[in-house]
């Protein structure tokens, strides 16, 4: 739901956590130039992975209720 913000990763995230999301999807410099997502679960330890923004709607149906 946010995008562009001026606000540290680290804010972003904690802010994305309190809303009570359950994924972050992350699209940054490094991302960009390799056509890549980081898609981050926020609900517990899952952890993150990095997919092809190509199968980025396709993982997120997955990781989703």
């Amino acid at each position: 739901d946010r995008a562009w913000d001026d606000r540290s990763m680290k804010a972003q995230m904690k802010a994305a956590d309190r809303s009570g999301a359950a994924l972050a999807v992350i699209i940054g410099e490094d991302e960009r130039s390799g056509g890549t997502a980081t898609v981050r679960d926020l609900r517990g330890d899952a952890g993150q992975e990095s997919v092809a923004r190509i199968d980025l709607i396709e993982t997120l149906r997955m990781r989703l209720p």
